[in-house]
């Protein structure tokens, strides 16, 4: 009878509780590659490429690989580029991301893609906040990509 008692008195809470903390610390990040999965492009559509908006958070400023700190973001044509620099130090400028966001998704209603490209030494806090505005405007599924590596000499 003791060892039923210790299951429901400390265990079964126990693993509720490690549940409910797993379940709060969970973020959904959808971890993509650039190919697609099947599709001859015929018929279906399956090798047409999907508008996307990127967002490119920056930390360094690397001339050479034109890199700078702050944001930029990319419209899907590839051409158009806004560049959003820091505030201060380690600031970005959010409340322009957010406008530029909602004029993007004003201009670009089907899409509902996003590419959130983090380059290295981006803090974690930064990532998470750019994902909940790209959420809040519109953009449901966003890809955490990581930038190509470039070597300059």
């Amino acid at each position: 009878m003791v060892p039923i008692m210790n299951l429901f008195v400390s265990i079964i809470p126990f693993l509720i509780m490690m549940i409910s903390i797993s379940q709060v610390a969970l973020i959904a990040l959808s971890f993509t590659s650039d190919g697609g999965g099947g599709g001859t492009g015929e018929g279906g559509g399956g090798g047409a490429q999907a508008e996307i908006v990127e967002i490119h958070l920056m930390l360094k400023e690397l001339t050479q690989a034109e890199l700078f700190p702050g944001m930029e973001v990319r419209e899907p044509d590839k051409t158009t580029i806004h560049k959003i620099p820091w505030l201060s130090e380690d600031v970005y400028d959010f409340d322009r991301l957010n406008s530029l966001l909602i004029d993007l998704k004003e201009k670009y209603t089907d899409t509902a893609e996003i590419a959130v490209i983090v380059h290295p030494d981006v803090l974690y806090d930064t990532l998470i906040r750019t994902i909940d505005l790209c959420k809040d405007n519109g953009f449901v599924t966003v890809h955490y990509r990581n930038p190509k590596t470039q070597y300059i000499y």
